[in-house]
């Protein structure tokens, strides 16, 4: 199979309106379009991201309690988050071959439209979904006919998000996710941290071909490595989710003005120019951990120095 473009990220959350609201005030997401999809148990509203044209973040509620939807959110205590990744596939029938063969399951899916599954190696057990359509159909999230919305005036500061960069999947081993990936769906390794850069943690970064978004793999190392503590609680699930802002200071300003606390600051400087990157909890956004980072230069932040040699 092959995956050559991310659609969008969806997030499930028990109130719909609530969230929308905060994405446009806070992060200046514009919504799009809406729906209300009684027969596939989903509410949803898709917004566009600033600066990343052809992958948007879709928000996503139950319509009642037997909606799948809501039997996720129960299986996760209540707790909203990153439900799943939309991708493209040229042929999704022979995708969903090719996972038959691999021993990965569905999960979910509509006959000729879309299909839903875990693409982490079967033997770690579930992680991040990705919901793939084929062509022919532009819905996967129970938008078959979406309504146009006129996105409400923002009101105050927003975070200055010019783009989503990276999505992060925590586990054990980065090199053999990454060669699952790679062989998987053609997703192609960029750069990598020495196994020695930081104690507690090594990671690595892999291109999706066809798409501006990353795919980051983290994996724990040495000893009480907060990586292992999450991938205990929450298998090869995402970690977090990463977007560029264009005015650090003025993006540091908008999380004081909605009150939203930041974490885990860490600053450089990189052949002269500067970068810094912050967190903001999974409690304030909706369930998702949020990464901001800014660089005075592109390419600074994420070296390109860091692309491993080729094998021959």
């Amino acid at each position: 199979m092959r995956i050559y473009r991310i659609d969008h990220v969806a997030q499930l959350v028990p109130d719909l309106d609530a969230q929308v609201s905060l994405l446009a005030k806070v992060f200046g997401f514009r919504a799009v379009s809406r729906w209300d999809n009684a027969a596939a148990g989903t509410r949803g509203v898709r917004m566009e991201i600033p600066g990343s044209w052809g992958h948007a973040w879709l928000v996503l509620s139950p319509t009642d309690e037997s909606s799948p939807l809501q039997r996720w959110l129960d299986e996760h205590n209540g707790r909203p988050g990153l439900h799943h990744v939309g991708v493209e596939v040229p042929d999704l029938d022979a995708t969903i071959a090719e996972l038959e063969t691999r021993g990965i399951k569905l999960t979910d899916g509509e006959a000729g439209k879309w299909a839903e599954a875990s693409l982490s190696p079967p033997e770690h057990g579930p992680g991040v979904l990705f919901r793939m359509r084929g062509p022919g159909t532009l819905a996967m999230a129970g938008d078959d006919a979406p309504t146009a919305v006129q996105p409400s005036a923002v009101d105050g500061p927003t975070l200055g998000v010019v783009a989503l960069d990276h999505i992060c999947q925590a586990f054990l081993d980065r090199d053999e996710l990454a060669r699952w990936y790679g062989d998987l769906a053609g997703f192609v390794q960029v750069w990598r941290t020495p196994d020695d850069e930081h104690p507690d943690m090594a990671d690595l970064v892999l291109n999706v071909p066809g798409s501006s978004i990353c795919w980051e793999v983290i994996m724990p190392r040495g000893e009480d490595s907060f990586i292992e503590k999450f991938f205990s609680r929450n298998g090869a699930a995402a970690h977090h989710v990463t977007f560029q802002v264009a005015d650090w200071d003025a993006a540091l300003a908008a999380c004081e003005h909605h009150g939203m606390n930041t974490f885990d600051d860490e600053e450089g400087v990189t052949d002269g120019a500067a970068w810094k990157h912050t967190f903001i909890h999974p409690k304030q956004t909706g369930g998702v951990l949020v990464q901001l980072f800014w660089e005075e230069r592109p390419g600074v932040w994420v070296r390109s120095d860091k692309i491993p040699p080729v094998s021959r």
